[in-house]
């Protein structure tokens, strides 16, 4: 699973309210048709002929937008984007679906359904988050791995992601005593150690 921000003015038009009512996501781009099943080379060609960039860098900035949402995003992911007052929405998006009636100066014909998972306060995301909600393009993945979002911590499940690389067989002595350093942790004189020990601990206890 990953994590993506994403604005609510595809095409240059706010659509927040759109976007919260209708329980979807979209970009604008209009012009350049169904993009299911298409190579990123063909959405490249079609841009291009469509748009009159000015530079290569403007094209590669569009599609990488573009793409972002086609592609790298897959149903399951979380994406956030921000309401009023510092709301931010965070939903669990579906598949790409084409809607070819907005594929017109309205600009939402490329769209994504999604499941709202919750509604929070912009500053009860960690910092890693908010600099992924500040960042200035249409759309943006997560660049930290997704444990550094720390959206369990706002009650939001997030899966486990194993690197089997490097996983080990750990014997119950060496568990136990990991517990007890995480229990003394819970002592510490330092209040981010005892925060810290005390989200581990209940993550075993789950």
């Amino acid at each position: 699973m990953n994590i993506f921000q994403i604005k609510t003015k595809p095409h240059g038009n706010e659509r927040l309210n759109d976007f919260v009512q209708g329980e979807f996501l979209a970009i604008g781009w209009p012009g350049i048709g169904n993009l299911n099943g298409v190579s990123k080379d063909e959405v490249r060609e079609r841009l291009d002929k469509t748009y009159d960039y000015e530079s290569s860098r403007s094209l590669g900035n569009d599609l990488g937008n573009v793409w972002a949402f086609v592609d790298t995003m897959q149903e399951g992911d979380l994406v956030l984007f921000q309401g009023h007052v510092n709301n931010v929405y965070i939903v669990k998006v579906g598949p790409y679906k084409y809607v070819e009636k907005y594929d017109n100066a309205i600009g939402m014909a490329h769209q994504r359904k999604f499941e709202l998972i919750k509604v929070v306060k912009k500053q009860q995301l960690n910092s890693k988050v908010q600099e992924l909600l500040r960042n200035r393009s249409a759309i943006t993945k997560f660049k930290y791995p997704i444990e550094d979002a720390e959206l369990d911590l706002i009650n939001i499940d997030m899966p486990v992601q194993y690197d089997s690389s490097l996983y080990v067989d750990v014997d119950e002595e060496t568990i136990q005593k990991a517990m007890q350093i995480l229990i003394d942790g819970l002592y510490s004189s330092s209040e981010e150690i005892r925060f810290k020990a005390a989200v581990e601990l209940l993550r075993y206890t789950k």
